[in-house]
């Protein structure tokens, strides 16, 4: 089970890279790719299964290990052609996730009393907004000091009524977000 979730992951991740290019000339932060049954691409969707999969491939086939790298390399070479624009529509894309952020906590507690499950279906929102926050402070990329504030603000907010318990996600990706760094997959607000 483990392997097959990986190898989707890194199959989805694939086709977000193959349209990374026409992506960030695009003015869109969450485009519609052309196959079926597949989520939007984002630069955040992008970082955060890069993110885990490189921490977990040594699970992954040596077949599929060479994919990744292949991915990876095609990422960073849009990347280096595109840097500016890299960096304008990742915090494009951040100001969003932080909008998109705050809105779920303003319904967080009515919808968790009829959905256990809503928390742990929003949260990678945060997961997402930590890649890119990673990524955007790594050169040759600045992050935008306001966002780090609202991330820390939120955080904040969301400590005060955190119940600490057991990883929510599927186990497949407990190895790839510890939990010094990514507390709020390890719980429940309360």
């Amino acid at each position: 089970m483990g392997r097959d979730v990986l190898e989707q992951d890194l199959n989805i991740l694939e086709r977000m890279v193959s349209y990374l290019g026409e992506y960030l000339l695009s003015e869109e932060t969450h485009w519609e790719m052309r196959e079926p049954g597949m989520p939007k691409l984002t630069i955040g969707g992008c970082l955060m299964r890069l993110h885990r999969l490189h921490t977990l491939q040594d699970q992954l086939s040596p077949t599929c290990q060479e994919q990744l790298n292949k991915v990876t390399e095609q990422f960073e070479t849009v990347l280096q052609g595109s840097i500016v624009r890299f960096e304008e529509k990742t915090h494009q894309e951040l100001h969003a996730r932080l909008h998109n952020w705050v809105s779920y906590f303003a319904d967080l507690s009515r919808h968790m009393l009829v959905d256990q499950g809503y928390f742990a279906d929003k949260v990678d929102t945060r997961v997402v907004i930590t890649a890119m926050v990673d990524k955007m402070q790594t050169a040759p990329y600045n992050l935008q000091g306001q966002i780090k504030n609202e991330v820390i603000s939120l955080d904040n907010n969301l400590r005060q009524r955190w119940q600490t318990g057991a990883f929510i996600w599927d186990a497949t990706w407990q190895a790839a977000y510890p939990v010094t760094k990514y507390w709020f997959l390890y719980g429940m607000p309360k």
